[in-house]
């Protein structure tokens, strides 16, 4: 476990869920791995609203429109947008990356790893796309580091409303209220 997940379970004050998540079944059906920050984070129940405004996906039809295993369907989507010229991709998306959602918004913001060829699972990049579709940020951090620096303040997109992304309310599991 990496000293930023230990920072970000204890400043969530995570409890693991009473059912353990197939992250050998999100692999299979994505066809990539799952960064392990990302399986340590769902795993020790992070599986809900960060800061009263990101939703992460977790692998499972619990949340059905949260479920990591539908992300693979979303690239697929977002292709064909670009293909009609309807929004344009990242400048610098290589043709053979794919980009798979992990998290999004209520406002319509969605969050991606880059996955590209033999690149280490650890090593994705996280792209953030704006609620229209057409704009990208790029952050070269591992999911955990970019919700801690979300939430320490370090970690800043332009997209998300300052308005609702609240840091100090830093997690709250899906079916609490």
């Amino acid at each position: 476990m990496t000293p930023d997940l230990e920072r970000l379970i204890a400043a969530a004050g995570l409890v693991p869920g009473a059912e353990a998540f197939d992250w050998g079944l999100a692999e299979r059906t994505l066809e990539m791995r799952i960064p392990a920050d990302y399986r340590g984070l769902l795993d020790a129940g992070g599986a809900g609203l960060w800061f009263d405004y990101l939703r992460t996906y977790a692998p499972t039809g619990r949340y059905p429109a949260r479920n990591l295993l539908e992300s693979g369907g979303e690239f697929e989507d977002l292709r064909f947008l670009w293909s009609e010229d309807i929004s344009q991709p990242p400048s610098d998306l290589a043709d053979d990356a794919r980009l798979i959602p992990w998290a999004s918004t209520a406002n319509g913001e969605r969050v991606y790893w880059r996955v590209l060829g033999e690149t280490p699972a650890d090593a994705y990049p996280v792209y953030v796309e704006n609620a229209d579709g057409d704009l990208w940020e790029r952050f070269d951090l591992t999911a955990t580091e970019f919700l801690l620096g979300l939430a320490r303040g370090d970690v800043r997109s332009g997209f998300f409303s300052e308005f609702f992304l609240n840091p100090d309310e830093v997690f709250r599991a899906y079916g609490e209220r």
